[in-house]
């Protein structure tokens, strides 16, 4: 059997399609590519899982839970931008 490590960004990306209710990776990014102004974003953290709606490239959000400018969009994350 293999074993497959996801790295941090795939597994934050997973988080988010999980908290904003899509069922696929495919359908979150979908959307995100469609919207001009805004894409589902994610604190990058570990232990924080802080979700809100940015720039699509954006990469240092303030995250609002933990204080940090960690929040990245998903399509920063999937390496879309």
């Amino acid at each position: 059997m293999s074993t497959f490590v996801l790295s941090n960004k795939a597994v934050k990306l997973m988080k988010l399609c999980d908290l904003k209710g899509f069922e696929s990776l495919d359908d979150l990014l979908l959307l995100a590519a469609l919207t001009d102004s805004m894409c589902p974003a994610i604190c990058m953290t570990e232990g924080c899982d802080y979700t809100a709606d940015m720039e699509p490239d954006q990469d240092e959000g303030f995250c609002e839970a933990c204080g940090g400018n960690t929040v990245t969009s998903a399509l920063v994350l999937a390496g879309l931008i």
